[in-house]
């Protein structure tokens, strides 16, 4: 059933679990619940506390405890600066695309991701979480707020606006290789003190004015006259600064610009939650991709990567599909991405399109493209995809990459996207991930915001936290009027302080 409001059932804690980034086998804790049904911007201002979904189930590292803490990031796509090593990838990507070249020289090898994949790469299913079955009444869900036997009534609307904008995981089937890093703080290196430069010496130059004068030597030596070689040394300096002004989108689109390709890349979206026409069609071919991928890259065996568990691992979901003016025109809501090569699905990333960003929450491609850097060709294209809906709709302009893993090395690349900021796991403000990193190389877990600042989402009154009672929504105090014996107010408390109080006001918490 459909529903305006989002239901969910705290499941409580998930402790001593093990690790899919450091291998430890009892050490990964987080909080988790079960989404029956959310809406977008419910979710949206869960992942900005920390949470994030898998299939139905959220969960939320207990960062104090944890092993490995997750930290929150996002990416200001309008701003996205590429670094060298992006460009690499797409220009690999497009030399096999026009040319059909699949190997790069050496010199143009690039380091990938681990196992290539961004946003849930280690997200785990937790197959021993079970929801409740829940049933409403035909006629739906009602609001009561009123005491009964009482003349105190209740305002319990619960519509608080967030100020925030968007993202959320715990861990899935990782690489066992995968080591965490040592926290120990590094001490910089403290040169000798000298008596500064030998004058026998000739005086140090700039490297660039030296690599201009072998260039111009190297052509003169050729043949070519002085003033010739010095307007074509001219000449490959503007051509490399023209090409460091290229946009994302410039170098994303040169395959469709050249003339004659050797192959055609195509993506295309498709509508996951309810299940649509184009995700049916496509099912078989979509899951051969994730079966292969699963068996390659994370060593699952055939029964783990069936029809089954692919459906409630990455197609089913909680979120209610939206539309609204203003918005994108395919809505708000769980997508599927199709990377077609050739007419054949090579990768599929799994995204939800909230009110003011895009999540990520897995990748999975055929292991015989692995050449092609898919898990960061995929991001810029999804950073791009962002930049290409805030066009239209202003305020979505964030990429969320799921969680920064300072104390594991190989999970640091998501850092690389600039500009980013991590979510301070104590106050929930963002911060410049360039700020965070002096905290997080002293210590694993760190709070990230200046001290001062306080959760203003944090200031919970239990009274007024929302829940779902025989099949009626009503405050919490008309609950415990209605229940008095519950005693479950501890375990509605933590829930609504890891939720937050907008959402604790807004969404339904189902009891029994």
């Amino acid at each position: 059933m459909a529903s305006a409001r989002s239901i969910v059932e705290y499941l409580g804690d998930h402790e001593r679990y093990r690790c899919g980034y450091c291998g430890s086998s009892d050490t990964n804790y987080s909080h988790g619940m079960w989404a029956h049904s959310m809406t977008v911007q419910d979710y949206e201002d869960l992942i900005n506390r920390g949470w994030r979904r898998s299939g139905k189930y959220c969960y939320k590292p207990t960062m104090k405890v944890t092993c490995c803490p997750h930290y929150t990031i996002k990416q200001d796509a309008p701003s996205f600066k590429m670094s060298k090593s992006h460009k690499k990838v797409i220009k690999r990507v497009n030399k096999f695309l026009i040319h059909g070249i699949k190997k790069s020289d050496k010199s143009d090898k690039i380091d990938s991701e681990p196992s290539d994949t961004h946003g849930g790469e280690n997200l785990e299913r937790l197959e021993n979480i079970l929801p409740s079955d829940l049933k409403l009444k035909a006629d739906g869900v009602k609001l009561k707020t009123e005491l009964e036997g009482s003349s105190s009534q209740i305002n319990s609307k619960g519509d608080v606006t967030d100020k925030g904008s968007s993202e959320a995981s715990t861990s899935r089937q990782a690489n066992s290789k995968e080591k965490a890093m040592d926290t120990e703080v590094r001490q910089p290196h403290q040169p000798q003190p000298g008596s500064g430069a030998d004058p026998s010496l000739p005086p140090s130059r700039k490297a660039k004015d030296i690599r201009r004068e072998r260039k111009l030597q190297k052509l003169t030596d050729k043949g070519m006259d002085a003033e010739a070689a010095a307007a074509a040394v001219q000449s490959k300096k503007l051509q490399r600064m023209d090409s460091e002004m290229k946009s994302l989108e410039d170098y994303l689109n040169e395959p469709e610009q050249a003339p004659n390709v050797a192959h055609k890349l195509q993506t295309r979206l498709i509508l996951v939650n309810p299940h649509s026409n184009d995700y049916r069609t496509s099912f078989t071919e979509s899951h051969q991709v994730f079966k292969k991928y699963q068996m390659s890259v994370h060593k699952e065996g055939e029964s783990d990567c069936s029809k089954q568990n692919f459906t409630e691992f990455l197609a089913n979901s909680p979120l209610e599909p939206m539309s609204r003016d203003g918005g994108p025109s395919h809505g708000y809501g769980s997508f599927h991405q199709h990377y077609i090569l050739d007419g054949k699905i090579i990768a599929v990333g799994v995204i939800d399109i909230l009110p003011h960003c895009i999540s990520s929450v897995y990748l999975y491609y055929d292991p015989e493209y692995s050449f092609m850097s898919l898990g960061t060709y995929s991001a810029l294209r999804e950073i791009a995809f962002v930049r290409k809906l805030q066009q239209r709709t202003p305020e979505l302009r964030f990429y969320y990459m799921g969680y920064y893993i300072h104390s594991c090395p190989k999970m640091r690349y998501k850092g690389q996207y600039f500009p980013s900021y991590l979510a301070c796991p104590e106050v929930y403000t963002w911060v410049p991930i360039d700020k965070c990193r002096p905290k997080l190389d002293a210590s694993r877990y760190a709070r990230l915001e200046e001290d001062g600042v306080e959760d203003d989402n944090g200031n919970i009154d239990l009274d007024r936290v929302l829940v779902l009672y025989d099949s009626e929504a009503m405050p919490y105090e008309v609950y415990s009027f209605l229940k008095p014996n519950a005693n479950d107010e501890g375990e509605v408390k933590e829930y609504a302080m890891l939720a937050g109080k907008t959402c604790a006001e807004r969404m339904l918490l189902f009891r029994k």
